[in-house]
């Protein structure tokens, strides 16, 4: 049916009168899942006194050979450990939600005192839910598109590809993404400096790293097309631990630009209004929103999918957000007879932890011989 304009429908035997209105229902059903799993176990404690936190890493110290009796010459030699490698995270990110609602004028719209409370419910339910959504679509839209280039945090895997035979595909590239995500697990686990960005050394348990996945990537891969000799240590359910909408992968543009017709690559990093042609409301979007043609935008807020990311692989402290506070506030304008409600909220700029690990998995598809893939598909019968 099309958009309701407020014309009554004349009754069918009394041409001077209509029929009148059953019912007006707000739908409260509106968002299910936000995807906010990664960005409430990162949550950590702000205060309303400072706006920094300070992150130390240090490195390992040494050894030496010990000469005995003549080590007593070197008693009050002293051994400073290196100075310590210091992140800030900073409190410096503030917004507001905002909504007026009314008790008198906006009430002759409704029928019912029920469809008039329910509306206003739901409006002012909206404001908790934009928060969550705010919150869920900055924090994967980093995770996304957040990379390290230091060290061994750039891993390549080479996707084989079966021409013509979906299920070999599908086996190879299983194969392809467990050898390497199981190699991962090992190497990072032993004492090495190749996974943070300071390069000092370190080992971490695979209980610490989340790996976060593209959903379109993984949903290529069923856990059957995983070798039996990959069913163990935990990599199986590693596969597909968490999942984000492929739309959150990408690399960040950082050059300012203009967004072409037609656009289905260019997202926003932030929540932005984009004005298109003046005297027209501005475009809205919200971080991992696709940007509208014609959109003018400056480096570093806006990133380009990228498809060939298979996952990320993390710390689950790498990338703290950090709440400075969180306020409800209204104002009743008795003038105006309109009420103002507020929520005001204060976070950190997002950035990854130097310490820990933060590693991109992307993958290319590369033809393979007839052989290697009916091997494969007997080695796995």
């Amino acid at each position: 049916m099309p958009q309701f304009t407020g014309q009554l429908r004349p009754n069918e035997i009394f041409a001077s009168l209509f029929n009148m209105i059953i019912s007006q229902e707000t739908f409260a059903d509106n968002i299910d899942d936000v995807k906010s799993t990664l960005v409430d176990m990162a949550r950590v404690d702000g205060s309303l006194y400072g706006d920094t936190k300070l992150y130390y890493s240090t490195d390992v110290l040494k050894s030496a050979p010990w000469g005995n009796d003549a080590e007593a010459t070197n008693l009050l030699q002293l051994h400073r450990p290196k100075a310590p490698e210091v992140q800030a995270i900073f409190l410096n990110i503030f917004r507001q939600i905002s909504l007026t609602v009314d008790n008198y004028l906006s009430k002759r719209a409704w029928g019912t005192e029920y469809a008039f409370s329910q509306f206003n419910g739901v409006m002012i339910g909206w404001i908790r839910e934009t928060k969550r959504v705010y919150d869920a679509t900055l924090y994967n839209s980093y995770i996304g598109t957040a990379e390290s280039t230091v060290g061994r945090q750039q891993i390549s895997i080479t996707l084989p590809e079966q021409s013509g035979d979906a299920e070999a595909t599908a086996r190879l590239q299983g194969s392809a993404i467990a050898e390497a995500i199981a190699n991962l697990m090992v190497d990072i686990k032993d004492v090495t400096r190749d996974f943070n960005d300071y390069g000092h050394l370190r080992s971490f348990p695979i209980s610490s790293l989340i790996f976060v996945w593209n959903s379109e990537q993984v949903n290529k891969i069923n856990k059957v097309d995983l070798p039996t000799i990959y069913h163990k240590e935990g990599l199986v359910d590693k596969l597909g631990e968490h999942t984000l909408p492929a739309r959150y992968f990408g690399t960040v543009n950082t050059a300012a630009g203009t967004v072409a017709a037609n656009n289905q690559t260019i997202r926003s990093l932030i929540e932005e209004d984009y004005t298109i042609t003046e005297g027209q409301d501005p475009v809205h979007v919200f971080p991992g929103d696709l940007l509208p043609a014609g959109a003018q935008y400056a480096e570093n807020t806006t990133y380009t999918v990228d498809a060939t990311i298979i996952c990320k692989v993390y710390h689950r402290r790498s990338v703290p957000y950090m709440s400075a506070f969180e306020v409800g506030t209204s104002f009743f304008n008795a003038k105006s007879l309109t009420e103002n409600r507020y929520l005001t909220f204060g976070h950190n700029t997002l950035e990854y932890l130097k310490n820990y690990p933060f590693i991109t998995v992307r993958g290319t598809t590369a033809t393979a011989p007839a052989a290697r893939a009916a091997k494969s598909q007997k080695a796995e019968t």
